[in-house]
């Protein structure tokens, strides 16, 4: 069984018990509270000057090539056309520790994309700093900051016409070649805001030169909120929606399982 921060090799095998509870990547930083007064929104030019300069002119260039030299291809840009004058909600299967910046910098490279997380990407004082700037926005527990959470995706999505990459799985589960469950939460967002809901599928394909796998993201066609659905059941549709593309995605084209998921037998099923 592979223990957490142990390197991944062809043919290992990951026992777990919960699709929803389960990480099998973590990093050795820990979560924070948010302060009341933490800054979710930054409108002033110098700062805007310096995340510009660092976003485009150094995270997307550097990141891009690591990402292209990685054997990383995309599929399905032709669904991005009527997204280039508007912000929308990215959800994607969370199955590495570097997929989202593969999903900012292959996918929208010239349009700002904005990550949620959680909040141990500001655990110190450099992240503090570097983080938001390459556009992280943590969340938060207390309703306070809830409040400024919101706001800011208001402001980034439909006033900046930005957009913002959701993980709904949560926890990173490396190499996983299907679809875990996940919950609507998070897409009361976009039903909200009524915005549209991108979903991109990470697959995996075997190596022309190795036995590690390769990644191919899918981009799928833009989900829309209906008119005649309240926010609850257009946070329900967009759900549904949402994850049968990626399943029937994953299904597809996930053709190279580089790592075997294995899920532990529970004491009912013994009986």
């Amino acid at each position: 069984m592979i223990k957490k921060n142990e390197k991944f090799k062809f043919g290992s095998v990951i026992y777990y018990e919960d699709e929803l509870n389960d990480d099998f990547e973590t990093t050795n930083l820990k979560r924070i509270e948010i302060p009341e007064d933490f800054k979710f929104v930054h409108k002033g030019w110098f700062y805007n000057f310096w995340a510009n300069l660092l976003y485009f002119g150094v995270a997307v260039p550097v990141l891009g090539l690591i990402s292209k030299f990685g054997g990383i291809k995309v599929k399905g840009r032709e669904n991005l056309k009527e997204l280039n004058k508007e912000g929308c909600f990215i959800y994607s299967n969370h199955t590495s520790f570097f997929d989202v910046f593969d999903n900012q910098v292959l996918v929208f490279p010239f349009k700002k994309t904005h990550i949620l997380g959680y909040t141990d990407a500001l655990s110190n004082k450099l992240l503090k700093v570097v983080t938001p700037m390459l556009g992280h926005i943590p969340i938060p527990d207390s309703p306070k900051s809830f409040r400024k959470f919101q706001d800011s995706l208001e402001y980034y999505v439909i006033k900046k016409n930005r957009n913002v990459l959701v993980y709904p799985e949560a926890h990173i589960w490396p190499y996983y070649t299907k679809i875990r469950p996940f919950i609507s939460t998070s897409f009361k967002y976009p039903a909200k805001l009524n915005r549209p809901v991108l979903p991109i599928t990470a697959c995996y394909r075997k190596s022309k030169f190795s036995s590690k796998a390769k990644i191919t993201l899918y981009i799928g066609k833009p989900i829309y909120p209906k008119v005649d659905l309240s926010v609850n059941e257009n946070k329900e549709y967009l759900r549904d929606e949402c994850y049968n593309t990626m399943v029937e995605t994953a299904e597809k084209y996930s053709t190279y399982e580089y790592i075997k998921y294995i899920k532990k037998e529970s004491n009912d099923d013994k009986k």
